[in-house]
């Protein structure tokens, strides 16, 4: 078994030294301000590309969330976790995009009617050490299968490393109900992946 930090563990520590960062950026610094911007662009763009196709879309939406970051940088809050704060913001720019675009229909509950496609980041390295190429392409069949809330709280919780009461602020749901609704997916695929296949996934990520 291997000696080195789990997911989460180095996800922590990141937000950790990210917190210190956020708190510099409040105070004007340009340096944390540009730090953030690349630290997190990657993740942005992946999280972007679950909902949309569009990479210039995404983009767009990157590089407004932190104009308007660094525009109101006296005001910003203080924040717990500084992924969970950016993530959070950015999806409701991304949809609301789409809307002007009239990608996703145009009704009261706009923010629950997005497509969610679950792709691996070319960067998890865990993906590509414990799984063959026709592993992965089962495991990512199965999950493409799972309900889009089920697939959007699968990724934010296992791949992204948020905890479930983020995962409920994301998906606009309570912390009991994403418990249930991650239960459901897990459920759902060990009907299409060996029940071995899905403890390695989620050991390693946790």
């Amino acid at each position: 078994m291997s000696n080195s930090p789990s997911h989460n563990t180095r996800n922590r520590i990141r937000q950790i030294d990210a917190k210190q960062v956020w708190d510099d950026l409040v105070k004007g610094n340009e340096i944390a301000f540009t730090y953030l911007y690349n630290q997190y662009f990657d993740d942005l763009c992946w999280y972007g590309g679950r909902i949309t196709g569009d990479k210039d879309l995404i983009e767009d939406c990157i590089q407004d969330l932190f104009v308007e970051i660094w525009k109101t940088r006296n005001r910003l809050p203080e924040v717990h976790s500084v992924k969970y704060y950016l993530f959070k913001r950015f999806k409701r720019k991304i949809i609301r995009k789409l809307i002007d675009k009239r990608k996703v229909p145009l009704i009261s509950n706009v923010l629950e009617e997005y497509n969610f496609k679950f792709v691996f980041s070319p960067e998890s390295d865990l993906i590509s050490r414990q799984f063959s190429k026709d592993q992965q392409a089962r495991l990512l069949k199965a999950l493409n299968k799972l309900t889009r809330r089920q697939k959007e709280a699968i990724t934010l919780r296992f791949f992204d490393g948020f905890s479930n009461h983020e995962v409920a602020g994301m998906l606009s749901m309570n912390t009991k109900s994403v418990r249930n609704l991650i239960y459901r997916a897990m459920v759902a695929l060990k009907k299409d992946i060996p029940k071995l296949m899905l403890y390695l996934l989620i050991s390693d990520i946790l």
